[in-house]
C-alpha cells in the first residue's frame, strides 16, 4: 500500500514552491494529498481560523498530475486540521509544509506559517517537516530545481517514520545550484533581529525587519544562519514543547519563598 502525505503551506495555492514539493512527493510512488489556504497567509505562525465558517474547493486539474489537492478559506493550521479531519478518510504517514518563498530562520519559527502548518502534523504525533527556501520571496523566475531536490531527500528518508515523536523538522534550504550545496547540517536556531515600527506621525507605520543578531557576516557556527550563508542545507529539530526544564526547580523556589515572606 502506498505511503500518504499530506501537504499544505502558508503562500497559498498559487505558490510555485508548493507545486515543487508535490512533483518531490509524487517522485516517491506515494499518496499526495494538498490543503492549503486559498491566499498567502505568510507571517501568521501557528494562528486558527475561528468564528467563520471554513469552506474546501477541490482544485481542478492542479499542475502535478495524480494528486489529490484542496484550497481552504482559512490559516495554515487551520488548513491542515481541514485536511486531517475532513479531507482525508486515514492519517497521512507524513506531513510537509512548504516549500516556502523564503528562509524560516532564527526568530521567523515563531511567526512563520510554514511552522505553524508543520506543528499542527506534529501535535497529532505525525512525522512533520516545514521546508523553506532562502529566496527573496518578492523575487519571480526562480529555479526550484535544487528545492525540489533536496525536499525529495528529507521526503524520502523520513516517511519510515524513524523521526523521533518528540521533534518535528525546519528545514532550510540555500538559493544556489543543486551541485553547489555542500551538504546538510543539523543546526540550532539562531537570534536574528526581529521586525521593529517605522512610525509616521503619531498613529500611523509600518514593519520593517531589523538588522540581523550577530551581523550577517558573522553568524555562530552550528546556527541555521551560518548554515545557509555557507551553502548548506540547514535542519533544525524543533520541539513543540516550550518548557525549560533546567529551571523548574530553582523558579519553584524562588517564588515559593516569595510567596512565604
Amino acid at each position: 500500500m502506498p505511503r500518504r502525505i499530506l501537504i499544505s503551506n502558508d503562500d497559498g495555492h498559487e505558490s510555485p514552491g508548493l507545486w515543487a514539493l508535490a512533483r518531490a512527493c509524487r517522485s516517491l510512488d506515494c499518496d499526495v494529498t494538498v490543503v492549503v489556504p486559498n491566499k498567502n497567509q505568510s507571517a501568521v505562525g501557528g494562528s486558527l481560523t475561528l468564528r467563520q465558517e471554513l469552506n474546501w474547493v477541490r482544485i481542478e486539474d492542479p499542475p502535478v498530475p495524480g494528486i489529490d489537492a484542496w484550497h481552504v478559506n482559512g490559516s495554515p493550521a487551520s488548513a491542515v486540521i481541514v485536511g486531517l479531519n475532513g479531507v482525508l478518510d486515514e492519517e497521512p504517514d507524513l506531513l510537509v509544509s512548504g516549500i516556502n518563498r523564503g528562509a524560516n530562520i532564527g526568530n521567523d519559527l515563531t511567526a512563520s506559517g510554514t511552522v505553524g502548518a508543520a506543528l499542527q502534523g506534529h501535535y497529532r504525533g505525525i512525522t512533520s517537516l516545514a521546508i523553506s527556501y532562502a529566496m527573496d520571496p518578492r523575487a519571480e523566475g526562480i529555479d526550484w530545481d535544487a528545492a525540489e531536490r533536496v525536499a525529495a531527500i528529507f521526503c524520502r528518508e523520513e516517511i519510515e517514520g524513524r523521526l523521533p515523536k518528540s521533534i518535528f523538522l525546519n528545514v532550510n534550504i540555500p538559493l544556489v545550484p543543486f551541485e553547489e550545496i555542500k551538504g546538510i547540517l543539523v543546526t540550532r536556531v539562531a537570534r536574528r533581529g526581529y521586525f521593529h515600527l517605522e512610525v509616521q506621525g503619531e498613529s500611523k507605520g509600518f514593519l520593517t525587519r531589523g538588522p540581523f543578531e550577530p551581523t550577517p557576516l558573522d553568524p555562530p557556527p552550528g546556527t541555521d544562519i551560518w548554515a545557509i550563508m555557507h551553502k548548506y542545507v540547514s535542519v533544525s529539530p524543533l520541539q513543540a514543547n516550550f518548557t525549560d526544564h533546567h529551571v523548574i526547580d530553582a523558579l519553584g523556589e524562588r517564588f515559593n519563598a516569595a510567596w512565604n515572606e
